[in-house]
């Protein structure tokens, strides 16, 4: 069964662009432009994720996150808040509040699918695929392993991780934000030296032969697989 997303959005045209998007990554998408309509919904039943704005006609979005926490239903509900409150102090409000992940508008949508489809997947609603194959470099999950050629090649950990990140997003670009909060685990907002992307990458692309070229920087946003 396809995952069930509530979008609290007051702006109708963006709350449009946000089930679009996740319309095509094959969620179902229910959207409410209140806190009062998104409380009677949520009553009723939990979606697999919430995406909230701050802002909306009849309060603070954090309101209806701290009151979710609250309550045993709905402790461990995935949250994204996505708003124009993008300082740091909003960003670290809202991740303290409960939020799993903040994005701030404007957006990208290929990183807003990105991150939607890992919380999914942390939650649990997304089953991981059991491998991943490009031509002839090949991914295990289970046992961690990577292959190309069928010999296996020694990647460690985080290479292992960055890898499986690009590849299960293949031709959409991943932001160093994204890959820093997924794949080395640090906290979204934070202003960290994204330089240890950088290193990995390049011993990661030392390894995988030709497959490297796959690997695509996109200047002053992040990384792309080309399948």
């Amino acid at each position: 069964m396809k995952a069930q997303i509530l979008i609290v959005e007051d702006q109708p045209v963006t709350a449009e662009l946000i089930g679009d998007v996740l319309r095509n990554e094959g969620c179902g998408t229910q959207a409410a432009a209140s806190l009062a309509e998104a409380r009677k919904i949520l009553a009723r039943a939990l979606p697999d994720l919430l995406i909230l704005d701050r802002t909306l006609p009849d309060g603070e979005g954090l309101d209806l996150l701290q009151g979710l926490r609250r309550e045993e239903r709905s402790a461990k509900l995935p949250v994204l808040i996505l708003t124009a409150r993008d300082s740091i102090d909003d960003k670290v409000a809202g991740l303290r509040t409960g939020a799993d992940d903040y994005i701030a508008k404007p957006f990208n949508t290929e990183e807003l699918a990105a991150r939607v489809d890992a919380l999914l997947r942390r939650a649990g609603t997304l089953e991981e695929p059991a491998g991943q194959e490009a031509g002839e470099l090949r991914l295990e999950a289970s046992s961690r392993k990577a292959f190309l050629k069928r010999q296996e090649i020694p990647l460690s950990a985080k290479e292992f991780d960055l890898l499986w990140f690009l590849m299960l997003r293949r031709n959409r670009v991943l932001t160093r934000d994204f890959l820093l909060q997924h794949v080395w685990g640090y906290e979204q907002g934070l202003d960290l030296s994204t330089k240890v992307i950088d290193v990995t990458l390049s011993h990661l692309k030392d390894k995988i032969g030709a497959a490297a070229d796959k690997i695509v920087a996109v200047r002053g946003f992040g990384y792309r697989f080309d399948a």
